[in-house]
């Protein structure tokens, strides 16, 4: 489905992401894995185009992603970011909408494509009509992701989309997101901080340092076979703190 070869990224003398290789499988979870600096964030922006990378490919089904032809191929791309980027002067059924507008779509296929969307993410259809700033952050997230997923597109880019939520409405998205990744048999690029996320989420983990990626595999893999002190650092960093409020709570 995606391919990168080589691709690497330097902002001034920071060199943010170093030449790296990586395959997308069809109908397949990735989280991008890792602290913040760490690279995960370029890479998805490499792949949907908003910055080009210094060296390298990226091709999507075979095709290589140019300046020419980035706008028709973002289009076959669904993205979401963190607290869902939706403009705040447009209500949430104007944002859902707004590229099957652009492209002139009847309205009876919006409504049909509205209707479908909001029966996936569990969006009431009486939120449509309210701003942004209206509505809970979860129905900001389901909004814009019924945005990405408009155009049906072939792979869907999520970066951090639920870490702005708390805890309770963030426990209940996941679960939401794994039904619907499971229904749709997308590709799709997940970037997280958060190690149980993207164990629950993903098929496969990348977990990158200092723009480099230092281990891929299942979680288990990465508990049990480490393949560099920094794996190991990550995961209980990840870990200790809730053991250690066991441990006091014991106490």
């Amino acid at each position: 489905m995606l391919e990168l070869f080589e691709i690497s990224k330097l902002y001034g003398d920071a060199q943010a992401l170093y030449p790296t290789s990586l395959t997308f499988q069809c109908g397949q979870t990735m989280a991008l894995l890792g602290t913040s600096g760490c690279g995960k964030s370029t890479l998805l922006r490499l792949i949907a185009g908003l910055i080009q990378p210094d060296s390298g490919s990226i091709r999507l089904n075979g095709e290589p992603l140019t300046a020419q032809n980035i706008q028709s191929i973002r289009q076959r791309m669904g993205y979401v970011i963190q607290e869902g980027g939706l403009f705040p002067h447009l209500s949430l059924r104007a944002n859902i909408t707004l590229m099957a507008r652009h492209l002139r779509w009847s309205a009876t296929r919006i409504a049909q494509r509205v209707a479908v969307l909001g029966d996936l993410t569990r969006l009431a259809p009486h939120f449509l009509e309210r701003f942004p700033g209206q509505v809970s952050g979860g129905q900001r997230q389901r909004a814009a992701l019924m945005r990405a997923l408009f155009l049906d597109p072939e792979i869907l880019l999520l970066d951090e989309p639920l870490g702005a939520l708390d805890p309770i409405i963030r426990v209940e998205l996941q679960a939401e997101l794994c039904e619907i990744f499971s229904a749709l048999r997308k590709t799709v690029v997940l970037v997280t901080h958060d190690l149980g996320e993207a164990a629950f989420l993903a098929d496969d983990i990348v977990l990158l340092d200092a723009g480099r990626i230092v281990q891929q595999g299942k979680l288990e893999q990465l508990l049990e076979f480490p393949a560099t002190p920094f794996v190991t650092r990550f995961i209980n960093s990840q870990r200790h703190p809730f053991e250690r409020g066991l441990r006091k709570c014991e106490g």
